[in-house]
């Protein structure tokens, strides 16, 4: 038997239930969406670097390399800075980009405002002939 006071008290806990757990749910698929364009950005980084690096650092392979990589982003993400360093050894690349926000204004949490990439490689340069 239940008693006459607790009339109605399930009508209160379930809206606030269902907003706890919706707001779980949004803060769990924006963290997703947020590791998600974290991959893309280091993997795309890294291979665009490789592509510079293998061929020699020159400025015709900086500009090929950050062609593929902007390709490859694509719309999905906004680019805002693509930063090649080169020195006679090692070719730098720092890329910034704001990831997709998609239920949350990620203003509020610091860590998923942007992702910051930084990619170094020595130069490869293609030797033909005997080695010494």
């Amino acid at each position: 038997m239940r008693c006459r006071d607790e009339d109605g008290v399930g009508l209160v806990a379930l809206p606030w239930s269902v907003l706890a757990f919706g707001a779980f749910l949004m803060l769990a698929v924006q963290v997703a969406v947020h590791l998600y364009a974290t991959s893309i950005v280091t993997a795309t980084g890294h291979e665009a670097m490789r592509r510079a690096a293998f061929d020699g650092g020159s400025p015709a392979a900086l500009a090929d390399a950050e062609r593929w990589l902007r390709s490859r982003i694509g719309s999905s993400m906004d680019i805002e800075s693509i930063q090649w360093t080169t020195t006679p050894d090692v070719v730098a690349l720092d890329v910034v980009a704001r990831p997709p926000n998609l239920l949350l204004d990620a203003s509020a949490l610091s860590s998923l405002r942007s992702i910051e990439r930084r990619f170094e490689m020595r130069r490869e340069l293609a030797r033909f002939g005997p080695a010494d």
